[in-house]
């Protein structure tokens, strides 16, 4: 019988596979996944306070006509200087931290087994204290480069921006309890992460 819930931390650089990861591991039974990308997209809609706070410290510029975020405009002045990125995730991660704890709570309610904050900034937001296994995914640089310039639709010179701000490997592999890198084919990957699933299973 499962008597706890274990919180496990996903996180990664953009582009190492976290998505693949993480679909994996929803595929098991009493899994639940919280994709903090997407949390961080509603925290910065449209009247939140946190948009307002954003607007306080980067001007109204980063709005579009309708008082939406315009997200190209903020990530360009954010990611271009690092005090600027700073102020964006501290700003950011208050909200953000905020909503992963209501959703801790309401999965534990419903008898989740594993619930599994997908973060990028995970130990950066101070999201990595809520957890009991942190899981880091690398991948080469090349190849994170390639994937963030497809998916996002963006230009090489705003990609390398994104990737040159965001940690290295030895990052991840200094604070995370697991480091799988994604440096092969998809099936080595999927075998790999298949494995770790069941062992860190295997804790509840």
């Amino acid at each position: 019988m499962v008597i706890f819930l274990l919180t496990v931390g996903l996180t990664g650089q953009s582009g190492a596979g976290k998505g693949e990861f993480a679909r994996i591991f929803k595929s098991f039974e009493g899994v639940y996944h919280l994709d903090t990308d997407t949390t961080a997209r509603e925290v910065v809609e449209k009247g939140k306070p946190c948009l307002e706070e954003l607007c306080g410290y980067f001007g109204k510029t980063i709005l579009n006509e309708d008082a939406s975020l315009n997200r190209k405009m903020l990530a360009e002045i954010a990611f271009s200087d690092e005090e600027k990125h700073e102020k964006l995730n501290s700003i950011t991660h208050h909200y953000i931290m905020e909503e992963i704890k209501k959703w801790l709570y309401d999965v534990e309610k419903d008898g989740a087994r594993v619930a599994v904050i997908d973060a990028p900034l995970l130990f950066e937001s101070g999201a990595d204290s809520l957890c009991d296994i942190t899981v880091g995914i690398t991948a080469p640089y090349a190849t994170r480069l390639k994937r963030i310039m497809k998916r996002d639709g963006i230009d090489k010179k705003s990609a390398c921006l994104r990737l040159d701000s965001q940690p290295k490997d030895d990052f991840f592999e200094e604070k995370c309890d697991f480091i799988l890198a994604n440096n092969g084919s998809l099936k080595s990957f999927s075998t790999k992460a298949n494995l770790l699933i069941g062992d860190i299973l295997s804790k509840t």
